[in-house]
C-alpha cells in the first residue's frame, strides 16, 4: 500500500534480529506504506537479504527491499569510542559492552538519515514490530501523522532539557510508537539546536547527546530519539503534523509466539492494533498460552477485551495499553 506523499522506510536491525524477523519481512514490506523499504545494518545483512530475495516467490514484496550499510550512514567504532570513555571515567574503568552503544547508535542513525534521504520525509520502523494491517502516515490534507502512545521516562526529559534548555514534555502521551515518520528539514533543525548549545562538550549531535549524560545516566537508557524529535517539533511547529493515538501490542512476544501467529490472528488482532512487537528477550506468558491466539476466544472476544482483562492481574511496573478512542482503527 502505498501514501499519498512519497517517502521511504528504513528499518536498523542487527543480524542477529533481521534473521530472528526474517519470517516477518515479507508482512512488513507489503504493509508498510512506503515506496522502497531499506534494511539498515552491518554488512551481514545485505547478503541474508539476497538469500530471503532468492528464496521468495517473483511477487513478493520483499523484493521492493534494498540493504543499506549502517557505516556507510555513520560510523558505529566512532560512536563506541566516545561511549566508552564516558563509561570509563565515571565507572572506574570499566569496558563497555557494544550492546550499551549500540542502543544509542540506531536512534542516531536514524536522524542521520535525513542526510541522505531523497524524500522530505521518510519513515523510520522498529525491526522488531510488525503491522497488523493497512495504515497510512498522512491526513487527506497531506499533514503528517505523530503517533502517540502511553509511556513516561523521566530520564528522556531530563536529556532533553540539557540538550535545549528550556524544553519540557509537551504532552502527556508519548511519542514513542515503535515507529515515527520524520520530516528532513525539521531533524536537521533539531541536530542544528543541538549542536548549538556550548555548555557541552563536542561538535556533532551524537556527541553532544552521550556528553550531556554521565556513565549511570547512560547505562539507564537515557535518551530517547522519537520523545526528544516529538517534543521539539510540537513545541516549535505545532502545525506541522497532526497527533493520532496509536494502538499496537507493545510486548506482543508475550501473548504470541512470534514463529507462529498466524494471518487469522493479525486479522483478528487488525480490529484493536495498528500493530504488533516482538521484544528478543520475550516468551509467551504461560498464564496466556492459549488464550490470544485461541481461534475459540477470537470468536467471542476481541483482542482488546482479552488484553485488558490479562491486565488486571499486572504489576504496577508492567507496560499497560491504553484505548484513548475508537475512532482510529
Amino acid at each position: 500500500m502505498g501514501d499519498i506523499v512519497n517517502f521511504d522506510a528504513i528499518i536498523v536491525q542487527t543480524p542477529e534480529d533481521f534473521k530472528r524477523m526474517s519470517n516477518q519481512h515479507e508482512r512488513m514490506c507489503k504493509l508498510l506504506p512506503a515506496d522502497k523499504i531499506f534494511f539498515v545494518g552491518r554488512p551481514e545483512i545485505e547478503k541474508l537479504l539476497e538469500d530471503e530475495k532468492k528464496d521468495s516467490r517473483p511477487d513478493s514484496y520483499i523484493r521492493k527491499s534494498e540493504f543499506i550499510n549502517e557505516n556507510d550512514i555513520l560510523d558505529f567504532d566512532t560512536i563506541h569510542e566516545t561511549v566508552s570513555q564516558i563509561v570509563s571515567r565515571d565507572m572506574n574503568g570499566q569496558i563497555t559492552q557494544r550492546k550499551v552503544t549500540g542502543w544509542y547508535y540506531q536512534q542516531f542513525i536514524k536522524y542521520q538519515y535525513s542526510h541522505y534521504s531523497q524524500n522530505k520525509y521518510y519513515l523510520v520502523w522498529d525491526g522488531d514490530t510488525v503491522p497488523c494491517r493497512d495504515f497510512s502516515m498522512f491526513t487527506k490534507d497531506k499533514i503528517p501523522y505523530f503517533d502517540t502512545k502511553h509511556e513516561y521516562h523521566k530520564q528522556y526529559f531530563n536529556t532533553i532539557n540539557k540538550l535545549i534548555p528550556g524544553l519540557s514534555k509537551w504532552t502527556e502521551k508519548s511519542f514513542i510508537s515503535e515507529h515515527m515518520l520524520m520530516n528532513c528539514d525539521l531533524i536537521k533543525e533539531l541536530t542544528d539546536k543541538i549542536e548549538s548549545n556550548s555548555s557541552i562538550p563536542g561538535k556533532l549531535f551524537w556527541e553532544k547527546i552521550l556528553n550531556s549524560m554521565n556513565a549511570y545516566e547512560l547505562m539507564d537508557t537515557g535518551f530517547s530519539e522519537f520523545e526528544t524529535y516529538g517534543t521539539y517539533v510540537m513545541t516549535n511547529h505545532p502545525d506541522s503534523y497532526m497527533l493520532r493515538s496509536w494502538n499496537s501490542m507493545r510486548y506482543g512476544g508475550m501473548f504470541f509466539d512470534q514463529s507462529k501467529i498466524s494471518d487469522r490472528d493479525y486479522n483478528w488482532l487488525s480490529r484493536d492494533f495498528f500493530a504488533i512487537s516482538f521484544e528478543k528477550d520475550h516468551a509467551v506468558r504461560p498464564d496466556t498460552d492459549n488464550i490470544f491466539n485461541n481461534p475459540e476466544y477470537q470468536k467471542k472476544l476481541s483482542a482488546r477485551t482479552i488484553m485488558e482483562m490479562v491486565q488486571e492481574e499486572y504489576h504496577d511496573d508492567e507496560y499497560i495499553e491504553v484505548w484513548d478512542s475508537e475512532e482510529n482503527i
